[in-house]
């Protein structure tokens, strides 16, 4: 019988196929009393065709209708196991599916950049469908098998002890061939989930940038590519159904050498008068439904072999830690946070360890303000961004929000109060509305209007037939660039935070439209901290302080005059983008 030897198999049955023990348990009630009513019909029909060589009418009729009656009977619970076991098989692979992709977006950042996409769409789409089946079909599986076996013995050694001697072959031979092909088994598995990773990887990349292959007329060479995924799938089909049929060729040969061998020593029997022809039928079933059995143990461990590859991959990202793992069970109470002031104290930092992105990085902003970063690209800058909302954790040093370490802060309320926008805008394809009223759904329609008119995008908004009703499209593809933006910086307002970090925002408007946008977030400095992100100097003039980053440090830091004067970096940026 398949054992559970796996830690991870025995983790997630724990976790997931015990939650449903309740229905779990009636299935196997009901498999039970089906295939043991089921089992009577090999030997009501045997006893059938004996009784017709007796010209027992009556006693026929009677065996007719008490195998209709059975017949009927096994169909009836079979319909009711089979929706039984359909609902718990969706029910506990809908459960696994949620808590995986819920494990995915809380990743940690530095865990999450291990994955590709199609990677993490192939574990949640395919990998969890194939482990819960699996375990259905081990518990569905077992009381069949142990049931079958049990009657089918009974019931072949009740028939014929002489011919229930043919098991004695079929069994260690069938072992022999399953044993010399699950690890092969086993490999062809990790050889197509890598295959699929690969392919939805690149499937999403593809969708993901129709624009640009066209831009660079790339049609012919992606559907090379394409082609190239299609052969080597070709390929790894191929060795799939050589092995399979391999396999059943060998478990056939068998099979039929071992029926063939009944028919022989049945006659013989039959001809000394020790069995009769309905017999022979029923003995034939039940060896039949013996063989089936020890197929299914087979098959069971053959499966074990490939189940075992999707429950690496799954467990890999279930008991990895998420975001809230990782913060920690002592926190600091989120009323006592002010988030009036930021300081990074020696901060280095890298997304991997052969390279670091920031060196003994030093900075503090102590009152609300506009602040700039500025710098070459690959300096940094955006790397602090993503350190001060926590989507990464420093290696070295640390960073503090009112005084207070933000690793022992609870992240969602760190990000609660810092809004950060990123250059690479994202929407859903919704409304405009539902689009802006995405981080603070309590929002009014009339908040929302005002703070569009503030950006610069509410005639733009009211120009279409459906206003702010207008779908976006996907990612919102029915909009310029610039529209995009605007409509970041707007639904970032509306989350009315503390802390606004902007990189590169502006970077697609023009001078008017990011002069105006400028002019309005350095009014909203006024009551928070604003940290401006940008490669073009003329945006940040009118800054409280900026600070210039090169090679992950802060080389220089002041109000503009100042800079020009003593920082040689600051001047070189600030001519080449003026």
């Amino acid at each position: 019988m398949i054992k559970l030897k796996n830690r991870k198999l025995r983790w997630f049955f724990n976790n997931y196929i015990r939650t449903k023990i309740n229905l779990i348990c009636l299935l196997i009630v009901l498999i039970f009393i089906g295939i043991s009513i089921g089992n009577t019909s090999p030997l009501i029909f045997g006893k059938m065709i004996d009784i017709i060589g007796n010209s027992n009418l009556n006693e026929l009729l009677h065996l007719i209708i008490l195998y209709f009656i059975v017949t009927v009977i096994t169909k009836i619970i079979s319909i009711i196991e089979d929706f039984i076991g359909q609902t718990v098989s969706f029910g506990i692979t809908k459960e696994t599916q949620k808590d995986l992709f819920k494990k995915i977006i809380t990743l940690n950042q530095k865990s999450l950049q291990n994955y590709e996409s199609g990677e993490l769409i192939s574990r949640l789409n395919g990998d969890a469908d194939s482990v819960v089946n699996f375990f259905i079909d081990i518990i569905t599986s077992i009381i069949q098998i142990i049931i079958n076996t049990v009657i089918s013995l009974y019931f072949i050694l009740y028939i014929s002890k002489h011919l229930s001697v043919v098991a004695l072959f079929y069994i260690p031979a069938s072992l022999l061939v399953n044993l010399s092909v699950r690890k092969y088994y086993k490999r062809l598995t990790e050889k197509r989930k890598k295959f699929s990773d690969s392919y939805f990887s690149f499937i999403s990349e593809v969708f993901n940038n129709g624009i640009s292959i066209k831009s660079f007329n790339l049609q012919n060479r992606i559907n090379n590519r394409y082609k190239d995924f299609v052969s080597k799938e070709y390929k790894l089909l191929k060795n799939s159904i050589l092995l399979s049929n391999i396999v059943g060729g060998l478990t056939t040969l068998i099979s039929v050498s071992s029926s063939l061998f009944i028919i022989y020593y049945s006659a013989i029997l039959i001809d000394k008068g020790l069995l009769s022809i309905g017999l022979m039928v029923s003995f034939n079933t039940y060896i039949n439904k013996l063989f089936d059995s020890i197929n299914q143990i087979l098959s069971l461990n053959i499966q074990k072999q490939e189940i075992e590859v999707c429950i690496e991959r799954l467990t890999e990202i279930l008991l990895d830690y998420s975001e809230d793992e990782i913060s920690g069970n002592k926190l600091i109470d989120s009323k006592l946070i002010d988030y009036n002031s930021i300081s990074v104290n020696n901060v280095s930092f890298g997304y991997d360890e052969r390279k670091a992105v920031l060196l003994n990085l030093n900075f503090k902003i102590d009152k609300q303000g506009f602040y700039s970063l500025v710098g070459k690209n690959g300096c940094g800058k955006s790397t602090i961004a993503k350190l001060l909302i926590r989507l990464y954790d420093t290696d070295k040093g640390s960073v503090t929000v009112g005084g207070n370490n933000i690793r022992e802060c609870c992240i969602h309320h760190i990000r609660d109060n810092i809004s950060y926008i990123q250059k690479e805008d994202f929407f859903f394809n919704d409304t405009i509305s539902n689009n802006l009223k995405l981080a603070n759904e309590n929002i009014s329609e009339i908040e929302v209007q005002q703070v569009c008119k503030n950006v610069g995008i509410d005639k733009d908004i009211l120009s279409l037939c459906d206003g702010y009703n207008t779908l976006m499209g996907e990612g919102g593809d029915n909009f310029s660039s610039g529209q995009k933006q605007k409509l970041s910086i707007a639904r970032s307002l509306l989350r009315k935070s503390n802390i606004y970090i902007y990189d590169e925002a502006t970077a697609n408007l023009d001078g008017s439209a990011e002069k105006m946008i400028i002019d309005f977030l350095l009014e909203l400095s006024k009551n928070s901290i604003v940290i401006f992100i940008s490669h073009k100097v003329s945006s940040i003039i009118k800054s409280d302080k900026i600070f210039v980053i090169d090679k992950g440090s802060v080389i220089a830091e002041g109000k503009h005059e100042q800079l020009i004067e003593k920082c040689q970096l600051y001047n070189e940026i600030f001519y080449s983008t003026k």
